[in-house]
């Protein structure tokens, strides 16, 4: 049996009728938050990790003067 899906994109108006809607601030605002917080986790497992490790996969070292 066979089964075939098509999927058509669905046009939206520009973002600016909806610029102002509560619905869309609260979304941008959770969708900010949520941003902020995976690459503060991100930035949290970089630092956890050992100064060769990091070299390795390809992080500069601290440029000395």
């Amino acid at each position: 049996m066979a089964l075939a899906l098509e999927h058509r994109p669905v046009r939206r108006a520009s973002g600016a009728r909806h610029s102002g809607s509560l619905s869309y601030t609260v979304r941008h605002i959770a969708e900010r938050i949520v941003a902020a917080w995976q690459r503060h986790r991100a930035e949290r497992e970089l630092e956890g990790m050992s100064y060769d490790l990091r070299k390795d996969i390809g992080f500069r070292s601290k440029t000395t003067r």
